[in-house]
């Protein structure tokens, strides 16, 4: 017995008893039979046809494809046929062994018969009638399941076999949805949330659209790890996924989030010593801090600690600066003292708060101080009061908590009038008022002479916990003492003009005349060390930092001088015109000036170079004061407005328009308030602290200063 070369393996006998089963129920020859002219067999499909999903396909034998009519009218089925079968194909009878009886026959011939009849049955099952037209394109590429080797496993295992003859009811309503309009045994995918369609007639299929949703996950994954972004100028294809913008599902940022809550973490609170915990969270500010005390009742127990709001206060709400000078007590830095029960959390937020407060601007809660009978030229306050000096030769003491006048100092002349207490209608002439100008804190002040006094002007004066020394436009300076109740001590006399501005610390007593001279006189004794000369115009303004001087003149210069030489260091020169002004920060590094040209310059002590010009006002820049703990620079104007700076950045942070009706003649701040004076004889209050809860905790000195301490009463 000769066998072909492309010949199967012999089946087995299960396989023959099945095959045999099969050709009882198989058509006649008529029915099946082909003419050589009527056989139609397709290529292998081509890669882009979407029912591959990215595998490859199994070889096969060769086929053509011919794109004419069906032959058989009564099917619509396309039929794949090997070259090499024969036309002529009748049934053979078999051994009972199962071997062939005749050699002429090819056994692929009767297995392909077998096969053909079961699809053609199955389709005319699923009601497939020959009237009904071809899907267009269907029959050209077929899916793996139309291959040789699929029909043959087909027609000879018992489970196929059962699915192909068998009703399926619980998969009818599907198919009956898609059978009028789409006719297949292709895999539908599934539209939505609806899962695909695998017909049951093939297992390749589905096992190709698993292969290609693995392949898209995996390769999705892939994405995500390596950050895969698309290419520029390349559209979105929905068929090849090129151009699609991936971002993590909330699955992979829960998976993050179990991961960090994997790593192993320690209660420090429960472990450290105490000493260390405060350390650690006085790192923390308020915000912080509120939201450790959420933790637990251990960690809020903590945090409730005062030193942690202590050091927190301390490092957020202070800066630190070098100076020569002592803190003065009372000098307004917002910093209280370290006293046992003090509720440091309290402190914290109400200085929060005012800084708030200082950067709306919107806050600020305006008070007059009445009772001057002419320009204020000078002034300097604390936390407890204010002392002014007057064209109406006075010097007065206010109580800032009362905003009450509590004593004048002046001539006998001016102070035994009854004008200087009461108006025409016996009114005090003391009070205070708002902006709706209604009186209230009405005062009766305490009026007092002395021999050593003023018969001019007071133009500038300056106090500190000991003395009080005040200028005059009568050209000489008098010392008072503090704590005997502002009595005078001695009379400072060598300038030949009007006193402008003084200056002094622990050992000076710095002053500068229209003279054009600058005298430094021994504050212990009074004696005059030296006088210092080179300005060619008026010297306006003068201060004092350790041994250093700072004088501006209305020769549009700014000197810095050493004080034991004599001895001019450096000259600031930029101004185009004559100078009414300047400051020198307290740690020695800037210097402010400013004057007629309008302009605020800020200088760098140690190089002489101008760092900043601000154009600041309309009109001529009378004062400036440099809040060194805050960083702001406050200046005042002829053209009555007053504004706020950050020394920093020049930036301009607050504006005060017309808060005077005339020129502004001195103003300064400090950290809760500004405070000014002008032509028209007001003092102005803007209190920024006025509206905020426990303001008083910030204050330097519990204990309020009253000048019934001086000993007048």
């Amino acid at each position: 017995m000769s066998s072909a070369p492309d010949r199967p393996s012999r089946p087995s006998t299960a396989t023959y008893d099945h095959l045999f089963a099969a050709q009882n129920t198989m058509p006649s020859a008529n029915e099946t039979a082909f003419t050589k002219a009527d056989q139609r067999v397709l290529a292998r499909p081509s890669t882009s046809h979407p029912s591959q999903f990215g595998l490859s396909w199994r070889a096969g034998s060769r086929t053509h494809v011919n794109h004419g009519h069906v032959a058989d009218s009564e099917s619509n089925d396309v039929v794949m046929i090997d070259e090499d079968a024969t036309t002529e194909i009748a049934p053979t009878p078999f051994h009972q062994h199962g071997h062939h009886r005749s050699a002429s026959l090819s056994f692929k011939g009767k297995i392909r018969r077998a096969s053909l009849s079961l699809m053609k049955g199955f389709n005319q099952r699923r009601g497939r009638r020959s009237s009904e037209p071809a899907v267009e394109g269907y029959n050209l590429q077929p899916s793996t399941s139309s291959s040789t080797w699929t029909r043959l496993r087909s027609a000879t295992t018992f489970r196929h076999s059962k699915l192909l003859l068998s009703k399926q009811p619980s998969l009818d309503p599907v198919y009956a949805q898609l059978e009028s309009s789409y006719v297949t045994d292709l895999p539908i995918p599934g539209n939505g949330a609806a899962p695909p369609i695998i017909p049951a007639n093939t297992g390749a299929a589905a096992k190709a659209a698993a292969a290609m949703q693995n392949e898209y996950l995996a390769f999705e994954r892939l994405r995500q790890e390596e950050g895969w972004q698309p290419m520029e100028g390349v559209h979105n294809d929905s068929e090849s996924g090129i151009g699609i913008n991936l971002t993590p599902s909330d699955s992979d940022v829960d998976l993050v989030s179990e991961m960090d809550f994997s790593v192993p973490r320690t209660d420090f609170i429960a472990h450290l010593p105490v000493e260390l915990v405060v350390q650690v969270l006085s790192y923390l500010d308020a915000a912080q801090l509120n939201t450790a005390a959420r933790v637990s009742r251990r960690w809020y127990q903590t945090v409730m600690d005062q030193h942690i709001w202590r050091q927190s206060f301390l490092r957020e709400m202070t800066q630190t600066y070098a100076t020569g000078n002592n803190a003065q007590p009372g000098t307004g830095c917002g910093v209280p003292p370290i006293r046992q029960g003090s509720d440091w959390r309290r402190i914290y937020q109400a200085r929060h708060e005012l800084e708030r407060q200082w950067k709306t601007q919107k806050q600020a809660r305006a008070t007059y101080l009445n009772g001057h009978l002419d320009s204020i030229y000078c002034l300097q306050f604390d936390e407890n009061k204010i002392i002014t000096g007057s064209r109406d030769k006075t010097i007065r003491i206010w109580d800032m908590h009362l905003l009450q006048c509590r004593l004048i100092i002046g001539p006998p002349e001016v102070v035994n009038q009854t004008n200087i207490l009461f108006d025409p209608n016996g009114k005090p002439l003391h009070y205070a008022s708002g902006d709706d100008n209604e009186r209230s804190c009405p005062s009766v002040p305490v009026t007092v002479s002395f021999p050593i006094h003023h018969k001019a002007s007071i133009l500038c004066l300056q106090y500190d916990d000991e003395i009080l020394v005040t200028g005059s436009s009568d050209s000489s300076c008098i010392v008072y003492n503090v704590r005997s109740g502002y009595r005078p001590v001695r009379r400072l006399e060598h300038h030949t003009a009007a006193v402008l501005d003084l200056a002094f610390d622990r050992k000076h007593i710095v002053t500068c005349s229209k003279d054009i001279t600058i005298c430094v006189w021994d504050r212990a004794t009074g004696a005059l060390i030296k006088q210092l000369t080179g300005h060619t115009g008026p010297v306006n303004a003068v201060q004092l930092r350790d041994n250093t001087i700072v004088s501006c003149s209305g020769d549009f210069r700014v000197k810095l001088w050493n004080l034991e030489s004599g001895k001019v260091v450096r000259e600031f020169m930029g101004h185009t015109k004559g100078l009414a002004c300047s400051q020198f920060s307290e740690d020695g590094r800037y210097i402010a000036s400013a004057g007629s040209d309008k302009v605020i310059r800020i200088w760098d002590a140690n190089t002489g170079e101008c760092i900043r010009e601000i154009q600041a006002h309309d009109s001529l820049v009378r004062s400036l004061h440099i809040d060194s703990v805050s960083g702001r620079l406050v200046s005042g104007s002829y053209d009555t407005d007053i504004k706020v700076f950050d020394m920093e950045t020049g930036e301009q942070v607050g504006d005060f328009p017309r808060r005077h009706a005339s020129w502004v003649l001195s103003a300064k701040s400090d950290y809760r308030r500004i405070v000014s004076t002008g032509q028209d004889p007001k003092i102005l209050i803007l209190d920024f602290g006025a509206d905020v809860r426990d303001i008083q905790c910030l204050e330097s000195s519990r204990k309020r200063e009253s000048v019934y301490d001086a000993g007048f009463i």
